[in-house]
């Protein structure tokens, strides 16, 4: 089976995209499901998308990437199916998805963020006035079968397609071992947080209970981000800044104690599949997140993890992962068997090769 992967950022670079089909397709190239990925961006234009200004140099490399976007179209006769995330274009309405239509080439739609919500990037206002988000109606009419990241997006999938079906994010434990344990007691735990430029801001939530924490719990926070230099304003405490990369994802995050994921019950995030908690779970790191969303489908809180709501519950459970090492590793223990069994890339790749192989029939 020839699948075209109709994606919008190059390989291992953006982390929705990595967690779900760049995974997936490893698993099931060696089971005779072929892909070929076509990312809406190319070097340049990822190189300039996130920077500030750059708008006449932006403009132009977008419709060179409608026009890479045509090219792809009227190659997709070539293959078995489409697979198609999130969007074909990041301008425009679904005039790209409806051109894959007329080729009646089943196309398989998926996403993991409610993108018919309405966001203005920080470094992008203009242009995302140009992001039709209403769009994801249509192109989930449009599709044979619909994937979403988490029950509260396939429930408005449902909406609009009878063909909708649950797969998470995944976590590939190969890339994921299980980190060496430290056998010496650190005096000063490290607590650590991993994202994008976009959820950076999410970490002001906490600077006051983190202000609080240190005037009792010593700590340093390690922040794994797109730069190094890590600037939190009114931070009282010590802050690493690590820039990431795919080759050292995991690696990054080999010496955090103590994982953390504040998030605000604003916007998209209440409907986010939120990656970096089970990124966390995958290598035994206790996690300390926010209580919303899909969050407590992922955590229990006490047995693989805790939720805090308020600055006091935040204060509370931290300090009780500082003064219990016993505690973080058994949650930390719990929260990687729960990747096993439930968010492995693996087991949920095959489920993917099934609903491919009944939309081609």
């Amino acid at each position: 089976m020839k699948v075209l992967a109709i994606v919008t950022a190059l390989p291992d670079s953006s982390p929705g995209q990595r967690f779900r089909i760049e995974q997936w397709a490893r698993y099931l190239e060696p089971t005779g499901v072929e892909f070929t990925f076509a990312p809406f961006v190319d070097q340049r234009l990822t190189e300039v998308l996130y920077a500030p200004g750059h708008h006449v140099q932006k403009a132009t490399l977008m419709l060179a990437a409608l026009g890479r976007r045509l090219s792809t179209v009227l190659q997709a006769g070539k293959f078995d199916a489409v697979f198609l995330y999130r969007e074909a274009s990041l301008i425009g309405p679904a005039f790209i998805e409806r051109l894959l239509a007329t080729r009646r080439i089943p196309l398989i739609y998926d996403f993991d963020d409610p993108i018919w919500l309405p966001y203005v990037s920080p470094s992008n206002g203009f242009f995302s006035k140009l992001k039709f988000p209403k769009k994801t109606i249509s192109i989930c009419r449009l599709a044979n079968h619909v994937i979403a990241g988490n029950r509260l997006l396939a429930d408005w999938a449902a909406t609009h397609n009878a063909n909708v079906s649950v797969m998470p994010s995944t976590i590939d434990l190969e890339q994921y071992p299980t980190r060496p344990e430290s056998s010496a007691d650190n005096d000063v735990p490290t607590l650590g947080w991993t994202g994008s430029h976009s959820t950076l801001p999410f970490l002001d939530l906490i600077v006051d209970p983190l202000n609080e924490l240190a005037k009792t719990h010593p700590f340093r926070l390690v922040v794994v981000a797109h730069s190094e230099d890590i600037q939190i304003p009114g931070a009282q405490f010590k802050v690493i800044g690590r820039k990431w990369t795919a080759e050292r994802e995991a690696v990054d995050l080999y010496d955090v104690d103590i994982g953390l994921g504040p998030f605000p019950d604003t916007g998209w995030t209440p409907w986010r599949c939120h990656g970096k908690v089970l990124q966390y779970m995958a290598l035994s790191i206790p996690c300390v997140v926010s209580r919303l969303g899909i969050l407590p489908d992922y955590i229990q809180d006490g047995w693989n993890g805790m939720l805090a709501g308020d600055s006091a519950e935040w204060v509370a459970k931290l300090k009780q992962l500082i003064d219990d090492r016993a505690l973080r590793r058994q949650l930390g223990v719990a929260g990687r068997r729960t990747i096993e069994e439930r968010f492995s890339a693996e087991s949920w790749a095959a489920k993917l090769g099934e609903i491919l192989r009944a939309a081609c029939k």
